[in-house]
């Protein structure tokens, strides 16, 4: 439990000082396979800068909120991945 709760809070951490640092980096702590879909689900999932952008923005997870603000942040952790521009 208590490891859990550590990993909570640097999860919330990664994510609020996400946008300063943005790439797939930043997205990695949380998207890990294990908390959220990780890179090879993404690269199953999407096939595009944009379709990835768009689904982050439209999640309803408030993980997410402070990210979903970050466009640039999101098409940099995009194109990392290895997604085609649109």
């Amino acid at each position: 439990m208590k490891r859990m709760m550590v990993a909570v809070l640097i999860t919330i951490g990664l994510c609020f000082a996400g946008s300063a640092h943005a790439g797939w980096g930043t997205c990695a702590g949380c998207h890990n396979g294990t908390m959220a879909p990780g890179k090879d689900q993404f690269l199953a999932k999407f096939k595009t800068v944009d379709a990835m952008v768009k689904a982050a923005q439209a999640t309803t997870n408030p993980m997410m909120a402070k990210m979903k603000q970050d466009t640039e942040g999101l098409k940099a952790a995009a194109a990392e991945l290895g997604l085609k521009p649109e």
